[in-house]
């Protein structure tokens, strides 16, 4: 119940319509109760013409009437004639009560799930890359998806009609019991014992449901991944143990929903059996009473109306408490997602007004967990710099970038823009200051256009022009069937990795952010696209004088493992081990001979090994005499 009392808050906006679907409610439940009333009376009038059940008939008459004053005023004749349209009366009341209740309840309960599931995607995107580094997003999109669903099934079904049907077993209880009392508690009797059971089916029930929601998040995440890398499947020839894998994991599926429907089989044939029970009991104790003139026919038949009518929603309620108690361990794995906290929560006050100085990193440290990856790294950008981190793998470069924008937060230290700790700025303001370009090039199913001013669309197709010509993707972007509102479809499958590199080189340039962050941009591309990929950047970085309407040398923070990429740095910074070992110009370092000289050896003095030395390595060894020259 504590799903469902959380999902109230969801709920209070539209109170009103509740109320007035709960009003409508009451007016169904009223009017199924005056059938009832109606029934039994009636036919004993019809078929004895005693008038001893005709009282029921009172709240219809146009005076107040006493059953003898019924039988003057009225014959069988007019019984007749009376009786449809009555019966017409009250099932026109209810037809509009049972519209009225269906579609304010039905309205509010789509609303109520539209509300959650827009909470849950909000709230996801409010979350660090931290939060979803532990989680698979198969079992998020799960979550979002069927769990979402399971809900809303639960909302719109169960609890509509809990209230709805809940509302007709008290209304005909209470009709019951002012009927007759003692046949009440007679044919009641096994209502109690019936407790203990459904109680005991429902927990087993629910806990059997989570497992199935949580066995349905996996498989969702081996179709992730098996689709996502559907090449390295087929490579490699596991079609067959990828499917195997997905079987097993079905038939848990398939074993846990087997549980699910024995216990949702039994419960219904109990209740019934119950009933039965009850049933049989009234008979037993009326039958005596109806023989010795103790209990009229028309009473008689107006109870078992009732408790027939009464059966219907007993049932029904049964049925959807099954309905209620997957959409309880559905919802528990949505707020497991709704209470997550992030691990940079937007706490800062300070709005950062444009970059103008420096960046500066003081005494910074970081772990994963109890994994350290930086320990007390310093590092100062000015503005207008570009500052190139190199090393080896694992040497914390790419984390010494995702601290910047807080992707992540420090452990120790601390990370100022301005002199303003950007922990104490508002992601906002911080965020807006940085355009990115990563390795894994994110884009979307949509036009290139959109792709390029991602989240802009009010911009005029020129500025996107503009933006597209200074990444060099024009050309290509013009030779598309529709050209910027070609759709490339999903993660932009049908271009090119240098086309997509360059399209996100293109949405950088029209952000014109003030500080860029380059992230192995170049990394995954062959030569011909890297050439082309790396003149975009050139150009966003300012370093061939196309940086920018003003023409200014951006501020950048670039990572590279090709280190010829990164030869005209202001600064390269080299890591090792999380700490910071050197510092320098491309020629400085290589004179040193330390650890960017061994970087540059292996990464590059290779390219060329079957021909003796490369250039670069011909290169390095000059800048080394040259060095020792003037030292000497």
């Amino acid at each position: 119940m504590s799903t469902y009392f959380r999902l109230l808050r969801f709920a209070a906006p539209y109170k009103w319509r509740f109320a007035a679907a709960i009003g409508c409610m009451i007016v169904l439940a009223l009017a199924t109760a005056a059938y009832v009333n109606l029934l039994g009376p009636v036919m004993e009038f019809l078929f004895t013409g005693k008038a001893g059940g005709m009282g029921a008939l009172s709240w219809i008459s146009p005076t107040s009437l006493d059953p003898g004053k019924l039988h003057d005023a009225m014959d069988q004749e007019k019984v007749l004639r009376l009786l449809p349209w009555l019966i017409v009366a009250v099932s026109v009341v209810k037809g509009i009560a049972w519209y009225g209740q269906f579609h304010l309840m039905g309205m509010a309960s789509q609303r109520i799930i539209a509300d959650l599931r827009q909470a849950l995607f909000d709230h996801m995107m409010r979350l660090s890359p931290s939060f979803f580094a532990r989680r698979h997003s198969g079992d998020l999109m799960s979550r979002l998806g069927n769990d979402v669903q399971s809900v809303e099934n639960a909302v719109s079904n169960a609890v509509a009609s809990y209230l709805r049907d809940g509302l007709t077993v008290v209304v005909m209880l209470a009709n019951c019991f002012l009927l007759d009392w003692k046949l009440s508690l007679i044919t009641f009797v096994a209502v109690p014992v019936t407790i203990v059971p459904v109680v005991r089916l429902g927990k087993r029930l629910k806990k059997v449901t989570g497992q199935s929601q949580s066995t349905l998040g996996k498989i969702s995440e081996m179709v992730q991944e098996a689709l996502s890398g559907i090449r390295v499947v087929q490579a490699y020839g596991m079609e067959g143990w990828e499917s195997k894998r997905f079987r097993e994991e079905n038939r848990r599926w398939l074993g846990y929903m087997r549980r699910s429907i024995t216990v949702r089989a039994f419960s219904s044939p109990l209740m019934e059996v119950m009933a039965a029970v009850g049933m049989a009991l009234a008979i037993a104790w009326v039958g005596q009473q109806v023989l010795h003139g103790q209990l009229s026919a028309g009473k008689f038949l107006a109870f078992i109306a009732a408790v027939l009518m009464l059966y219907t929603p007993v049932k029904q309620l049964g049925k959807v408490g099954q309905v209620a108690l997957q959409g309880a361990a559905a919802g528990e794995r949505i707020f497991e997602v709704l209470d997550a906290r992030t691990d940079v929560p937007d706490t800062g006050r300070t709005v950062l007004p444009p970059f103008r100085e420096e960046i500066r990193y003081q005494e910074v440290s970081f772990s994963y967990g109890d994994a350290p990856v930086l320990r007390d790294v310093s590092l100062s950008i000015r503005k207008g710099e570009v500052v190139a981190l190199v090393g080896g793998s694992g040497g914390g470069k790419t984390t010494v970038a995702n601290l910047l924008p807080r992707f992540w937060d420090v452990t120790g230290g601390g990370i100022a823009v301005d002199g303003v700790d950007v922990r104490e700025a508002t992601l906002q303001s911080l965020r807006a200051q940085m355009a990115l370009v990563t390795q894994e090039t994110v884009l979307f199913n949509a036009t290139v256009r959109a792709n390029i001013a991602y989240g802009r669309p009010e911009i005029p197709l020129a500025e996107v022009e503009r933006a597209a010509r200074m990444a060099h993707a024009h050309d290509f972007v013009a030779a598309l069937p529709k050209g910027y509102d070609t759709v490339i479809g999903e993660r932009g499958v049908l271009l090119s990795g240098g086309q997509r590199q360059r399209l996100a080189i293109a949405r950088a340039f029209l952000k014109d952010a003030p500080i860029l962050i380059l992230d192995e941009a170049t990394s995954a591309l062959d030569a011909e696209s890297e050439r082309e990929v790396q003149k975009a950047l050139e150009s966003l970085m300012g370093l061939a004088g196309e940086g920018g309407p003003r023409g200014a040398q951006r501020t950048t923070l670039v990572i590279a493992h090709r280190l010829s990429t990164i030869r005209h740095a202001d600064r390269i910074v080299v890591l090792s081990g999380g700490r910071v070992v050197e510092v320098g110009r491309h020629e400085e370092l290589l004179a040193t001979g330390g650890e960017y000289a061994r970087l540059y050896r292996i990464y590059e003095g290779g390219a060329s090994a079957g021909s003796g030395r490369s250039a670069e390595a011909a290169a390095e060894a000059g800048a080394a005499g040259g060095a020792a020259a003037e030292a000497g």
